[in-house]
C-alpha cells in the first residue's frame, strides 16, 4: 500500500481512532522542500510496511488546519507524528533525513 491523503479534518479523526491499529502521519506544507525531498523514502517505507495493523497518511498542514492545531500546532515541516489508538504516541521533525525517518517508522512496525 502506499502512502494515502487526509483531506478533512472528520477523516483524520475516523482514522486515527480505529483501534488496534498504528497510523504514522506526514504532516507536510506544499512549499516545503524537505517534504518533497523525503516523500519518495515515506512512500518506500509505506509500501513496505503497511499492514492491516499500520497504516501511513500525508496530510498538507496548511490546508487542513484544524488538524494541525488538533495535534499540538505543527511548526516545521515535514513533521512525523505516529499514532496508536487515537493516541500520539510520539513526534518527530528531522527534515529530509531518510534514516532517521526509517528508525521511527522500524520503531512502530516491530511486533
Amino acid at each position: 500500500m502506499s502512502v494515502k491523503p487526509i483531506t478533512s479534518h472528520s477523516q483524520f479523526i475516523s482514522i486515527i481512532m480505529e483501534e488496534g491499529k498504528t497510523v504514522i502521519v506526514d504532516f507536510v506544507s506544499e512549499r516545503c522542500p524537505h517534504c518533497k525531498a523525503i516523500a519518495p523514502t515515506f512512500d518506500e517505507l509505506a509500501n513496505k510496511f503497511s499492514s492491516d495493523k499500520i497504516e501511513f497518511y500525508v496530510i498538507d498542514a496548511e490546508k487542513v488546519d484544524d488538524v494541525s492545531f488538533e495535534v499540538g500546532g505543527i511548526t516545521s515541516y515535514p513533521t512525523f507524528i505516529a499514532f496508536k489508538d487515537s493516541n500520539k504516541m510520539e513526534e518527530s521533525t528531522f527534515g529530509a533525513s531518510r534514516e532517521r525517518l526509517q528508525k521511527f517508522v522500524e520503531k512502530y512496525c516491530s511486533p
